[in-house]
């Protein structure tokens, strides 16, 4: 399904903007006599186990759920074959989002969770709020570690 000539006009700026943002971000980064930012002034305070364990036991249960389809020969082809494809693909974006988390908190970053479903990443940080320049050192990250367009990876403070 296409999307409407007016609309896709008025969704052209979002890349490039995107784009100049990270060149931009990267550009002060390299600036002679620069040291790089640090990626938070506070502390790194531990992850929220809440989230995680959260993330975790839905995946859990979605996981034995599917399997238990694709083991189930009393069901059609078609359905073990459509439950193995889902199986597939959380297991992939469970991969992707324990990449992403790993390479923030590797960076220095305190992430309480990392979410990635329906082709739509979402990254909470530990932190009242999310700078324009955090932003976009997290966006870039999110960027190397998942095939996840910029424009549906969304950052955002987890309110502590």
């Amino acid at each position: 399904m296409t999307q409407p000539k007016e609309r896709q006009k008025s969704r052209l700026w979002v890349r490039p903007a995107i784009l100049g943002l990270l060149l931009l971000t990267a550009g002060f980064l390299l600036m002679p006599g620069q040291t790089a930012l640090p990626p938070q002034a506070t502390p790194t305070p531990q992850p929220t186990p809440d989230a995680r364990d959260a993330r975790e036991s839905a995946y859990e249960k979605d996981t034995q759920a599917l399997t238990r389809l694709v083991e189930d020969e009393t069901l059609d082809s078609e359905t073990r074959q459509e439950a193995a494809r889902r199986l597939s693909r959380l297991l992939d974006e469970h991969q992707q989002e324990l990449n992403v988390q790993r390479a923030l908190e590797g960076a220095g970053y305190a992430v309480s969770v990392v979410l990635l479903q329906n082709g739509a990443l979402t990254v909470a940080l530990d932190a009242a709020e999310v700078t324009a320049e955090l932003s976009a050192a997290i966006l870039s990250l999110c960027l190397a570690h998942t095939d996840v367009g910029a424009e549906n990876i969304r950052i955002m403070p987890s309110g502590s």
